[in-house]
């Protein structure tokens, strides 16, 4: 299969994991204090990649000028990244972290304009206004909305996440070794971890219930350990553009498994906000391309 084919449907698979991720958060940080949580499931998905590169990827060095960018990534999108985004479940409601997150891809597309001075074409503009358009009206179709209130700690908490994984993007989206997406995942956790260690002093250590072990682990193999190895391939494949776009159907997976999970109501308000998110995502993906073959 062609690899770009396949990273878009890797990409699908992967925000429906992510999408499931916020309701494990939530489980999670209910017992365990956010930054120490965001450590256990890092450490648990560390010991994990170094058994696979042990096994498959040893023999790849990563060059010394790609050292920095692999700390840096670890910094920003791990460590920073589920400081922000745990907090900010801990704080504010689902609501808000979903419509913030999803401003991810529209700062990406104008980023990667300035900084790699990647084409931006009027069908990726459209298509990333038109995801947060789907966001917007499944968010305000809910009844409590209290985006940018005053004292929110949880909102900025979110602004931050979302900048940390724009940079952590652009640290990560090019390297002068090539590098698989294992090695880049197992160096980058190790330094995430490094800079979320302080948290063992500063949190009351107990031994989790059954439950919230379980979610940690849910949230290390599935979410941390595969989900970025899988991330890091589409990254490198579609470009971040494309791939941050993706992170607009996060939302459509949550509030669907909402609704099967905790029997919440489905208004058709987000039912027409989810076409609208998948047809920007169609946009961003596909819109180029359909266009170039209708000049042919």
């Amino acid at each position: 299969m062609n690899k770009k084919i396949l990273s878009h449907f890797l990409a699908i698979a992967l925000m429906i994991i992510w999408g499931l991720s916020y309701l494990s958060i939530k489980v999670i940080v209910k017992e365990v204090e956010p930054t120490l949580s965001a450590l256990y499931r890092f450490l648990v998905s560390l010991v994990i990649l170094f058994i696979v590169y042990k096994t498959k990827y040893s023999n790849e060095k990563v060059l010394k000028e790609d050292k920095i960018r692999l700390a840096m990534g670890g910094l920003f999108g791990i460590a920073l990244y589920f400081f922000f985004e745990n907090y900010s479940v801990y704080f504010t409601s689902a609501s808000n972290v979903a419509i913030l997150i999803s401003t991810i891809p529209v700062f990406t597309l104008f980023i990667q304009g300035i900084v790699y001075k990647e084409k931006i074409t009027w069908q990726k503009v459209f298509g990333a206004f038109f995801s947060l358009i789907g966001i917007v009206v499944i968010i305000v179709s809910k009844e409590r909305v209290s985006l940018f209130s005053k004292g929110s700690i949880g909102d900025f908490m979110v602004l931050g996440a979302v900048i940390s994984w724009i940079l952590y993007n652009i640290f990560t989206n090019k390297f002068k070794g090539n590098y698989s997406s294992a090695t880049i995942s197992l160096y980058q956790t190790f330094w995430g971890c490094l800079f979320l260690s302080p948290s063992l002093f500063f949190s009351k250590l107990s031994i989790p219930s059954t439950k919230v072990i379980l979610n940690i682990l849910f949230l290390s193999v599935l979410c941390s350990c595969l989900g970025i190895i899988i991330y890091i391939f589409c990254l490198k494949n579609l470009g971040p553009t494309v791939i941050t776009t993706y992170i607009n159907l996060q939302p459509i997976v949550s509030l669907i498994s909402a609704g099967l999970i905790i029997n919440e109501e489905i208004t058709k308000w987000q039912i027409i906000g989810c076409s609208i998110i998948i047809m920007g995502v169609f946009l961003v993906s596909f819109g180029d391309k359909i266009i170039k073959n209708a000049r042919d």
